[in-house]
């Protein structure tokens, strides 16, 4: 097996999901308090989401506002944040 791409964080990755739609498209959440999106065709990064002030500990894809797909994380510091996928 080959690697066709990587994708970094500046600290350990303890979560990662595949969007829905489009399904080539990946949130990863981290210890260095950022989730990522990337496009795993290329490894491009589409999306950096900064706001948590500890690691994240876990996400998810929920639906938000007009049907609008919403990630969800949560993080050491206590909070669940809400963020847009677009």
């Amino acid at each position: 097996m080959r690697l066709r791409t990587e994708m970094r964080h500046n600290d350990s990755v303890t979560n990662i999901i595949q969007h829905r739609s489009p399904s080539h498209v990946i949130t990863t959440a981290s210890a260095d308090k950022t989730l990522k999106t990337w496009d795993v065709r290329n490894g491009t990064l589409l999306k950096e989401h900064t706001g948590h002030r500890g690691p994240i500990n876990g996400i998810d894809i929920g639906t938000g506002a007009g049907g609008k797909s919403v990630i969800i994380s949560a993080g050491d510091d206590g909070a669940c944040l809400v963020w847009d996928t677009e």
